[in-house]
């Protein structure tokens, strides 16, 4: 607090007065406003969050959920996404709760009976010198509850618009909202109802499946590995001596397994690797049953042992890195006539292979480059070819 300039006044700090050139929640999703974000995903919000600080900039989210994720997917958390969020003043707080990754441990089969595992190595996981922060685990939907919370509290009270999935875009209309964007209710009391918003930029952080990078003609390019993993954060008994390190296994003939710690001392999440798919194959949790990841969890692990008490969540994707070849909506032929008015960011322009810890740090960074470059064309502080 700034005493000598304001004054005390009672109240939680951060917390700012409501700004009354900021447009209210219940006005809905507005006729026009300056930036339309798409998808409360971790990119989605991080951009929110960093807009909300303008009252002078009309900004909405809205996403096609009906509400806030509740369960968290990815969890790694990278040191320099920690100095990302210190800049929104909530670090120190997820730090309290996370999951510290100090170091890594791998496990080889044993040389002498190779149906065995042993320890190989163990590393720091975070050089020296790289961040004043650590490298973290923590649920992905305690960072939505975070980033959420800085939107509430900032002046202008930014909420997102559950409910809503982006039906088409259009860009090229006059005046100074020249993108059109079409939504489309899917709650129960507006199901299938339509609604319209002109905004200055949209940004797609709509996931893999965007309907913004489809309605701008981009596509994502790349392969998958044909390589299905299962993913699962579980309570277990072990006698496994690693279980509270972040451990990389390596088995001589079953596959591969990667442990991560979660937060708060018992559960550990296991990726799994299973078996090679064919080229047109696809897996969902349909096809793979969690007695199926256990079971192939034991057999890497061998002669270790898990047994599962409770499974808090868990799922099965396939390895892919994939990339758009531009993340705006203006065309090769038109590069150096127009300046792009829709932006994609995330998963909706790349996509990662989880394990790394890419594709939720990397969606993130995105957007915050990307907020404060919009901000400061709106506010007239810098040229838009800038």
């Amino acid at each position: 607090m700034q005493f000598h300039l304001n004054g005390y006044k009672p109240g939680d700090p951060k917390r700012l007065p409501a700004d009354p050139r900021a447009m209210r929640a219940s006005e809905g999703v507005a006729d026009e406003v300056d930036v339309l974000i798409a998808g409360c995903g971790p990119a989605g919000l991080v951009l929110a969050a960093q807009l909300a600080a303008f009252p002078d900039i009309k900004t909405r989210i809205v996403e096609r959920k009906s509400g806030p994720l509740e369960l968290g997917q990815a969890d790694g958390i990278a040191c320099r996404t920690v100095e990302m969020f210190q800049a929104f003043g909530f670090a120190q707080r997820l730090l309290e709760e996370a999951y510290w990754v100090n170091e890594t441990v791998f496990w080889r089969p044993d040389p002498d009976d190779r149906t065995k595992i042993v320890r190989s190595g163990r590393i720091q996981d975070t050089e020296d010198g790289l961040s004043e922060f650590p490298h973290v685990i923590v649920n992905q939907a305690r960072v939505h509850d975070y980033l959420l919370e800085v939107m509430r509290e900032s002046s202008t009270r930014l909420v997102p618009h559950y409910n809503r999935h982006v039906k088409n875009v259009v860009v090229g209309g006059a005046g100074d909202h020249p993108v059109l964007v079409t939504l489309q209710r899917t709650d129960p009391d507006g199901q299938g109802q339509e609604e319209t918003v002109r905004a200055r930029y949209v940004v797609g952080c709509d996931g893999a499946r965007s309907s913004v990078r489809q309605s701008i003609g981009r596509a994502l390019v790349g392969d998958v590995a044909n390589q299905a993993w299962g993913v699962m954060d579980v309570l277990a008994v072990t006698d496994f001596p690693d279980i509270r390190l972040k451990s990389v296994i390596h088995s001589a003939n079953e596959g591969n397994v990667l442990i991560i710690p979660r937060e708060g001392g018992f559960l550990v999440r296991f990726y799994i690797e299973l078996e090679k798919l064919n080229p047109d194959q696809h897996l969902t949790t349909k096809d793979v049953t969690t007695d199926a990841l256990i079971a192939a969890a034991n057999r890497i692990i061998h002669p270790y042992t898990l047994d599962v008490k409770d499974i808090a969540w868990w799922s099965v994707y396939e390895i892919g890195q994939r990339l758009c070849d531009r993340f705006d909506d203006v065309p090769q032929d038109a590069m150096n006539s127009r300046l792009p008015r829709v932006f994609i960011a995330g998963d909706a322009c790349h996509t990662h292979s989880a394990k790394a810890g890419q594709g939720m740090n990397v969606s993130m960074q995105d957007t915050f480059n990307l907020g404060w470059k919009l901000a400061a064309v709106l506010q007239g502080k810098s040229a838009p070819e800038l």
